[in-house]
């Protein structure tokens, strides 16, 4: 059974809340670009607060730096979009200020209600 974007996003961070609470890592759920959802440390990470973050239009735009770009929108469209497999790789983040930092990412696909759904795990590597 398939149900909208906003009930499945809000039933999985319900069913996700004690990782999104306790992980040392940044988390978030994404759904597209308007569904999405992320604990206070990914949101912190970033420069932004967790509204903010989560209105954010272009995901790889705003948050992915230009040099890794490309590379971040590749493994997500082939590994994750595609159900292929979880992947981990480093990558370069980019805040609100402009700056730029050293990161790592494990996306795992997941499907839920009829929904391709991306839940990741962030950490600044190297600060």
């Amino acid at each position: 059974m398939t149900v909208s974007h906003e009930t499945a996003l809000a039933e999985l961070a319900g069913h996700f809340k004690p990782v999104f609470e306790q992980s040392p890592d940044g988390v978030y759920l994404w759904l597209d670009e308007q569904h999405k959802v992320c604990n206070q440390r990914l949101a912190a990470m970033f420069g932004y607060d967790v509204r903010e973050w989560q209105e954010v239009d272009d995901f790889a735009d705003t948050f992915i730096a230009d040099e890794s770009r490309s590379m971040y929108v590749w493994h997500y469209q082939h590994q994750v979009g595609g159900l292929q497999y979880p992947v981990s790789f480093r990558f370069r983040g980019k805040r609100k200020d402009g700056s730029t930092f050293d990161a790592e990412t494990d996306m795992i696909p997941l499907t839920y209600a009829g929904h391709v759904v991306a839940y990741h795990f962030v950490r600044q590597i190297g600060a």
